[in-house]
């Protein structure tokens, strides 16, 4: 995709090449990276990169701008670079409400604190079973041995689609949201609506009890949705599900490797603070979404154009020091409940419970069977920046008896 010539309105001031899947140090420590665009940026800046972005660049404008569904609209879609509109739209998140209030029922439903709380023992033996077959050894990469297989798992279980897909669907996604090749990253979202389109088919035919059986079978303004909404409605649930959870666990990890005082505070306090998960979770956000204009505005002094897209990015509000006392630290005692690692606003996460439940319990099993763990220093650790940013590797060894 080639750059956007520079709208007359953009003043030349605000320019800058910032391309969100290769930026100065971010293959290096993305979280570190996105600090150093928010301390040496303007508070809000212009790429002309993917069609041409604005990007807040400030915790307080994100905390204005997520919330605001009616301005900064999400019915355009949410992709970084925007997904060629032969795609269908994918619901809940790429609609507006009233109708997303409609199509989000089900997903509120099924991700529910009483859902959650069913899964959570499904979620429990998984992680005891791999950190079980993995503790003998002394090492692992954590992303392929445990971060890749213990949320997945718990999705496909929702979702009722078999663990045998597990690794085609993983590699799919990763291209689909995190390979830098804008026409790999198109071609591997073609094929992920390929193969959930099979599956739709099936499930119109023999509805179960599972999410994408209340998809298709649900209605939503009056009218059931139609083939494609179903589509798009599974294709983004299945993005979610396969990416996000499992790339902030290894983020969390790494973090407790190379610091043993935080991961002997965890151990002994986790069950009395609950401000703990919530500060892993401002200080390791990893999604950066997209929203559209839908009217001129003066936005913090600078103009932006109806139509214009804008990149919000949830690892700048976790590091901004001007929201956040020493906002690169983890303090247990911070009690940061209004971070935005889940985002803000109607389109907020619906999936966070799960979220929270599932890093709580990695975080229970891994800490009593692995407690002294670190970095293999023989091996890299690898970033992966883009619209939703991880670790590639995760190298770690421990003693074994």
């Amino acid at each position: 995709m080639e750059n956007a010539v520079i709208p007359s309105h953009v003043p030349a001031d605000l320019v800058r090449d910032f391309n969100i899947f290769d930026f100065e140090g971010s293959s290096e420590n993305v979280h570190r990276a996105w600090r150093k665009v928010g301390e040496n940026e303007p508070a809000i800046f212009y790429t002309p990169v993917f069609g041409g972005y604005w990007v807040l660049n400030r915790a307080a404008l994100l905390e204005q701008a997520w919330p605001d569904a009616e301005i900064f609209e999400s019915g355009k879609g949410i992709g970084i670079p925007p997904t060629p509109k032969e795609f269908p739209p994918q619901l809940p998140i790429e609609s507006d409400d009233p109708f997303h209030r409609m199509v989000r029922h089900p997903l509120n439903i099924a991700l529910s604190p009483k859902a959650v709380s069913q899964l959570a023992a499904t979620a429990r033996q998984l992680a005891i079973d791999l950190i079980d077959g993995i503790a003998p050894q002394g090492n692992c990469d954590f992303v392929d041995d445990f971060s890749l297989i213990m949320p997945m798992e718990v999705f496909l279980k929702i979702v009722d689609l078999p663990s045998t897909d597990r690794p085609y669907l993983l590699g799919l996604t990763y291209d689909a949201i995190k390979n830098p090749d804008v026409d790999r990253r198109f071609a591997s979202t073609r094929e992920m609506f390929d193969y959930v389109d099979g599956w739709v088919r099936k499930r119109a035919e023999t509805p179960g009890s599972d999410l994408i059986s209340t998809i298709v079978t649900m209605t939503a303004d009056g009218r059931p949705l139609t083939h494609s909404e179903r589509v798009g409605y599974v294709v983004q649930i299945m993005f979610g599900g396969l990416d996000t959870v499992g790339g902030t666990m290894a983020l969390i990890i790494k973090h407790l490797a190379e610091h043993p005082d935080d991961r002997k505070y965890i151990a002994e306090n986790l069950g009395k603070n609950p401000g703990i998960i919530e500060e892993l979770l401002r200080r390791y956000s990893i999604p950066t979404v997209a929203r559209t204009l839908s009217r001129d505005v003066d936005f913090h002094g600078v103009t932006m154009k109806q139509g214009d897209r804008i990149m919000l990015p949830t690892m700048v509000h976790g590091l901004d020091e001007r929201r956040w006392e020493n906002a690169m630290e983890i303090d247990f005692e911070r009690q940061p409940r209004d971070h935005m690692a889940f985002g803000k606003g109607t389109h907020r996460c619906p999936g966070a419970n799960l979220a929270r439940a599932e890093i709580r319990i990695m975080l229970e099993e891994w800490l009593k069977r692995i407690p002294d763990f670190s970095l293999n220093a023989e091996k890299p650790v690898r970033y992966q920046s883009g619209s939703v940013a991880g670790l590639v590797t995760l190298p770690l060894v421990w003693p074994t008896r």
